[in-house]
């Protein structure tokens, strides 16, 4: 009898001790209970079409910076019809600078070039140039996001709808496995003369060298780039591309719980692509007759999982420093070789702020002081509010039609140049967007 009241003793105590854990806790949230899912992703031929493997293709996601991809499109298409050039003027405005980091924290009337900042988004992914990038070529941000959609609707993505051109957290920004897949098959169908920004292992600005976050452009035999992307509801994704022996194939993958698990699963993916005889040119399965996910209707968020309390052990997984010149994976303590290849030795490309049309030697120098930090990679999950910020300079692009490196220069533009050298640049943020 002793025995047993100690035992119920025991239990009580117990269940008190569990009662106060949970209240000092805090209470858990529907989404903390979330089950690990596993993330959608595609394998597709880039001549035929035929979707070689899949899963939830056409499930909604969010995109994070993969929708960089669509803000490149929007501008090649740009250049390739003559309204800019590679030199034409990119300025950064008040209404870009405000823009949450990743981004590069250029002062108000820093001009860049067209071709520089596309080199700064595809591999720094910054988000103030993206929005830079997007006023100089349409007008102002919200021209250029209609633009977005609309190239959207015309390509045939029917997950996808744009609400800003970096990528950033927004409820109403989603795309799909399929959609990025269709995406990445027109740049690189459509535009190359363009690849190579895509595949840009890493720039210098000033003393410091960017790398691109996605590894696979200069680890993977035959890589032709493409782009990652990160925000903590959409969890690690990367539209990744190689061609071997006269045959690309285009590896999508979404929710990745870390920047290792995405790089190494679209290894594998491509890896097994290329393995595959799926190759006519009328697939039982192509990007417009896939359905996978469609029982899916709103796009799944993977903060708790990725960033919050549930982190699952996926996510701890990172990329150690190389042995022998092969790239290991830290799991805990342990330590293994990454499915990606050794690392082919590349000069970074030089990328730096003036050069644009008509400018002219002698130009004011400015001291632009410490730029603001990356965006840490658990940063608040919040909806980027949209602004509303006059901008005089964009809408003087349109002075620049004329051929590459010649054509008369808006007085405005002109006075707003700066020839900057050896500017401090932010350090990349750990994984990037």
């Amino acid at each position: 009898m002793i025995k047993r009241n100690q035992w119920l003793q025991g239990m009580w105590a117990a269940a008190v001790f569990s009662l106060a854990l949970a209240i000092f806790a805090g209470p858990v949230s529907a989404a903390d209970k979330q089950e690990l899912v596993e993330g959608p992703y595609v394998v597709v031929d880039v001549d035929s079409g035929a979707v070689l493997y899949h899963h939830d293709a056409v499930r909604p996601w969010y995109p994070a910076s993969t929708t960089k991809l669509m803000t490149a499109y929007v501008t090649f298409r740009a250049m390739q019809a003559g309204t800019i050039v590679k030199k034409s003027p990119v300025i950064i405005s008040e209404n870009a600078l405000a823009e949450p980091p990743s981004k590069m924290g250029f002062p108000v009337g820093t001009v860049l070039t067209i071709d520089n900042a596309l080199k700064i988004i595809m591999v720094k992914s910054a988000n103030d140039v993206s929005v830079a990038i997007a006023e100089s070529v349409a007008g102002s941000e919200d021209q250029f996001i209609s633009r977005m959609n609309a190239e959207a609707r015309r390509l045939g993505m029917v997950q996808t709808r744009y609400a800003n051109p970096h990528g950033l957290p927004d409820p109403k920004q989603v795309t799909s496995a399929r959609d990025l897949a269709v995406l990445s098959s027109a740049l690189l169908k459509d535009f190359p003369e363009y690849r190579h920004y895509l595949q840009i292992p890493s720039i210098k600005v000033g003393k410091r060298i960017l790398r691109n976050y996605n590894p696979l452009v200069d680890r993977y035999r035959g890589a032709t780039g493409l782009k990652t992307g990160f925000i903590c509801a959409s969890g690690f994704n990367l539209a990744a591309s190689a061609k071997r022996n006269g045959r690309e194939i285009i590896a999508v993958v979404l929710g990745a719980y870390s920047s290792v698990e995405r790089a190494e699963k679209a290894v594998k993916l491509l890896d097994k692509g290329f393995r595959s005889r799926k190759t006519t040119a009328l697939p039982s399965i192509n990007l417009q007759s896939i359905r996978s996910g469609s029982k899916h209707q709103t796009a799944f968020n993977m903060r708790p999982l990725v960033c919050g309390r549930q982190k699952v052990a996926a996510a701890r997984l990172r990329f150690k420093s190389e042995v022998g010149g092969k790239l290991m994976v830290a799991e805990g303590k342990k330590l293994r070789p990454s499915n990606l290849g050794r690392r082919r030795p590349t000069d970074p490309i030089l990328v730096s702020l003036g050069g644009t049309i008509g400018e002219t030697a002698g130009k004011t120098k400015i001291f632009l002081g410490t730029l603001p930090r990356p965006r840490p990679a658990d940063a608040p999950e919040v909806a980027v509010a949209r602004k509303t910020v006059d901008v005089e300079a964009p809408a003087l692009t349109t002075a620049f039609v004329s051929a590459e490196g010649s054509g008369p220069v808006a007085n405005a533009f002109d006075a707003a140049i700066r020839d900057v050298s050896a500017i401090p640049v932010p350090r990349p943020r750990p994984e990037g967007r």
